[in-house]
């Protein structure tokens, strides 16, 4: 029983580690925000995965965006497409980005917070956990 209860608190020492918590193995990218005033458009965010780990399509990801003053949002709440043809399994082979249309009432650069929720396993121990990732989208209105 001493032996168990040893395993598992080294176990979970080496899962959480110093902080208590699990590393961010996702970024967010932005390629192209620049906007024209009064107009709707389109801002890309793009998702990259650190070597080593795979993100689920089951469940799929969600994105929450928050309102933000001179900034209309079409959307506040999107889901990435639950199957990736390209997939024979619950991965993602191919990353789908997230497509936000809004408009901005006046020239000048904004920030849309929100979080990304998604799940993720690590392929080398096979541990698999739900995480979410502060984004701040970027608009530049011109």
């Amino acid at each position: 029983m001493v032996n168990f209860a040893f395993g598992f608190i080294l176990m979970m020492g080496q899962l959480i580690g110093v902080g208590g918590a699990l590393p961010q193995v996702v970024e967010a990218e932005y390629p192209d925000h620049t906007v024209s005033v009064g107009k709707a458009a389109e801002v890309v965010l793009s998702i990259n995965v650190q070597d080593g780990y795979l993100i689920n399509h089951t469940p799929p990801m969600q994105l929450k965006l928050e309102a933000t003053s001179g900034v209309t949002l079409a959307e506040s709440s999107m889901t990435s497409p639950g199957l990736d043809p390209d997939s024979t399994d619950v991965y993602y082979v191919n990353i789908p980005d997230f497509k936000i249309n809004l408009q901005a009432a006046r020239p000048g650069a904004y920030e849309v917070p929100g979080e990304l929720v998604y799940f993720f396993c690590s392929k080398a121990d096979g541990f698999c956990a739900r995480q979410t990732l502060n984004v701040r989208v970027p608009v530049l209105a011109e």
